[in-house]
């Protein structure tokens, strides 16, 4: 089939050369020369796309809000917060100025569940504090693979501060801000063409002024100080191998219990106005980007740049003294056997054991187990009532209620909704 038309190809062409008359229609090559033109079209604006990508620069910049608002919360605390331009700030500006307008929180809530207890009330609550919670996701990450049912890391509590330290997180977003300016730059020098550097300024000015809104400070560290020193013990619960416990030595440590239940006290009007003005911005700066048509390539490094540091933001955990709550490890408790090593925790830190009992054995314990812990209970508070410590969540709808010091009688009552 291909020599039959390969053989009417060349017919045609030497009739047209010959006699200079137009060869006759034939169905099948009208075709074949369609399906060319076609093929040749398509290939061009695919060419004419790679050349100068326009409309997907517009498409990358509404995705990834999550990341951007991540990588804000990690940094956040001060008037200079290096947080790159990058692809996902419309979609944050969006975001935010939803927030603003909503349930005034800008901070993301803790991305998995853990738990506070206080260790002298006993008393659990549900931690939602993004800080808490990475600060746990730290010691995890930090710490190599254990071969250890359990790992209690005691650490001393310091007077924490406004502001953030200047890690290698922190430092990422300066030399970012450099390099996206360093690529911008290329297009002036090659061409004249300084529409790249202009909107790479005007994209990580507006990223500069997003950060230092007022309001992440305000949230990111929203709670009252303690002028006593209080003991905190957070862990994700029964079935994980690590605990956190905190020791403050006030006064000017934070409450943690007021941390770990973020305030929902609205946004200023103020606040509101700038998130506003940035949303807005944020739009028109949209609006110019779509319509560039030469050298895009360059704006799309400096985007892809920008991302890749907001990423390494959001994902990498900081040291506690990064983030403005400064924890020095006193000591850390760990063995093959939880039990075990809870015993040893309250011989080392009284009532810090007994505290973490009920959330890692929610169940009857053993005899010579119950006679550990009420004689521990009566040298450490003699004359006085069991700790009581509640278990925050056993079960969906069912919370237990049970002495840390007199665990035999433990009584389940269900919550209502």
């Amino acid at each position: 089939m291909k020599y039959t038309i390969f053989f009417l190809l060349l017919l045609t062409l030497l009739l047209q050369h010959a006699f200079h008359v137009e060869a006759p229609s034939i169905p099948i090559l009208d075709g074949i020369s369609a399906v060319e033109e076609r093929w040749h079209a398509a290939a061009a604006r695919l060419a004419r796309q790679w050349r100068n990508p326009t409309d997907v620069l517009t498409i990358l910049l509404i995705i990834g809000g999550d990341i951007v608002q991540k990588a804000l919360a990690q940094l956040s605390g001060t008037y200079f917060v290096p947080v790159a331009f990058s692809f996902g700030w419309v979609s944050q500006s969006f975001n935010a100025l939803l927030a603003a307008f909503g349930d005034g929180a800008l901070m993301p809530l803790a991305s998995t569940p853990s738990l506070l207890i206080n260790v002298h009330s006993g008393y659990a609550r549900l931690n939602f504090s993004w800080i808490l919670n990475r600060i746990l996701r730290g010691v995890e990450y930090n710490l190599e693979p254990l071969d250890a049912a359990l790992c209690v890391s005691v650490f001393r509590s310091k007077a924490y501060y406004h502001g953030t330290g200047n890690d290698w997180l922190w430092w990422s977003g300066v030399i970012t801000i450099i390099l996206q300016l360093s690529i911008a730059v290329i297009p002036c020098a090659a061409q004249d063409d300084w529409t790249i550097l202009l909107v790479t300024i005007i994209g990580i000015c507006l990223a500069l002024a997003g950060g230092c809104v007022p309001q992440w400070q305000k949230e990111k560290w929203g709670a009252r100080t303690d002028n006593k020193n209080t003991t905190f013990c957070l862990t994700r619960g029964n079935g994980f191998q690590h605990v956190v416990v905190v020791q403050n030595l006030g006064p000017g440590c934070l409450n943690l219990e007021d941390l770990a239940m973020p305030r929902r006290d609205g946004c200023s009007t103020s606040c509101k106005v700038v998130v506003s003005l940035l949303a807005l911005l944020w739009i028109l700066f949209l609006i110019n980007v779509a319509g560039l048509i030469h050298n895009t390539w360059y704006l799309l490094g400096v985007g892809l740049l920008g991302m890749a540091q907001n990423v390494s933001v959001a994902a990498f955990p900081r040291q506690p003294q990064a983030v403005g709550l400064p924890l020095e490890l006193v000591e850390r408790v760990q063995g093959p056997k939880v039990m075990q090593v809870l015993m040893n925790t309250e011989r080392r830190f009284p009532t810090v054991g007994a505290a973490l009992v009920n959330v890692f054995f929610p169940g009857k314990l053993r005899d010579d187990e119950q006679k550990f812990w009420a004689a521990n209970a009566k040298e450490r508070l003699p004359g006085s009532q069991p700790l009581i410590t509640p278990l925050a969540i056993v079960r969906p709808g069912v919370a237990v209620v049970a002495s840390a010091t007199s665990p035999p009688d433990r009584v389940a009552r269900r919550l209502t909704t």
